[in-house]
């Protein structure tokens, strides 16, 4: 069904479980019943957070939101499926307004110079009846690396509100260094871990 919007949304999957109202609608957790077609994504139900070690004691959390991007999903063969997202990192937020500021100086995720963060697959291997790799090139203050994602697939499902279309219900972790995209010089560079691990509710 092409031209369908993919809701990817932890947010509406709590609903789903939560609200008595919403009890009758059923999420196919099988991903070779849902759609093959264009899926587009919804920029106010995807979020990326983001973790760092901070002083090697605990993580500290921020994320990225206004996710806009296109999945080309293949149910009976997801191998053949792709997705390219985009995400505009002037959206970065942390607890501090001030190191949120500085994530988009020109000595970090220079905002001004880069206005997108791209994530393009390149290769997708299932890994489990609802899970897969996806690789490709991910772009990151100007600099593009190959990464892979361990994603999850929940589920699928008509719109739950009378929206004439389906929508799919996925997750993806992956973990990368900021040191491979040159972010060396950020704010507190001297007491933050390299290691960034990337969750998406997508």
């Amino acid at each position: 069904m092409r031209g369908s919007i993919v809701r990817i949304s932890c947010l509406l999957l709590t609903l789903l479980t939560a609200v008595p109202a919403l009890a009758q609608f059923s999420v196919a957790t099988n991903p070779g019943l849902a759609p093959q077609g264009r899926y587009v994504v919804v920029r106010d139900h995807t979020q990326v957070f983001f973790s760092i070690m901070h002083l090697g004691l605990s993580p500290y959390y921020g994320r990225f939101a206004g996710a806009t991007g296109t999945l080309t999903f293949s149910p009976l063969d997801p191998t053949k499926s792709s997705i390219d997202i985009a995400i505009d990192p002037k959206t970065v937020s942390t607890l501090s307004d001030q190191i949120s500021r500085e994530l988009c100086r020109p000595d970090a995720l220079s905002c001004a110079k880069f206005s997108k963060i791209g994530f393009k697959s390149t290769a997708i291997m299932r890994t489990g009846d609802t899970t897969g790799d996806i690789t490709g090139d991910l772009s990151l203050a100007g600099v593009t690396k190959p990464v892979t994602l361990h994603a999850t697939f929940y589920g699928g499902m008509q719109g739950p509100l009378g929206q004439n279309n389906y929508q799919l219900g996925f997750s993806a972790e992956t973990t990368v260094k900021r040191s491979d995209f040159c972010l060396t010089k950020i704010i507190l560079s001297s007491s933050v871990g390299d290691e960034i691990k990337l969750s998406i509710a997508s």
